[in-house]
């Protein structure tokens, strides 16, 4: 219940591009990894269950924010495993 109150606090106060980029920041302790470029999130997830966990309706919007944080140089993918490249970008959204 405490979660669900949580992502829907992230929702509302971020939309759906902080919800989504709060959630990556937070899969950083249970599965990051630092490496040379960044931290890599080693647990292959998918769009739909990321829109689940966050509340996003669909898992093409998923598609469209993870896009726009691969051009803005914050994310990319690496064998469908996340490569966070920029930090801080997400952990003003976790806050």
């Amino acid at each position: 219940m405490t979660e669900a109150i949580y992502r829907q606090q992230l929702m509302t106060m971020n939309g759906k591009n902080g919800a989504v980029c709060a959630f990556i920041y937070h899969l950083i302790p249970l599965f990051g990894r630092q490496v040379k470029k960044g931290i890599f999130i080693d647990l292959q997830i998918t769009n739909d269950d990321i829109a689940s966990f966050c509340g996003v309706s669909t898992r093409n919007s998923v598609n469209r924010i993870l896009r726009g944080l691969r051009e803005e140089n914050v994310i990319t993918m690496v064998y469908h495993k996340i490569l966070i490249l920029d930090v801080d970008y997400l952990k003003r959204y976790a806050q």
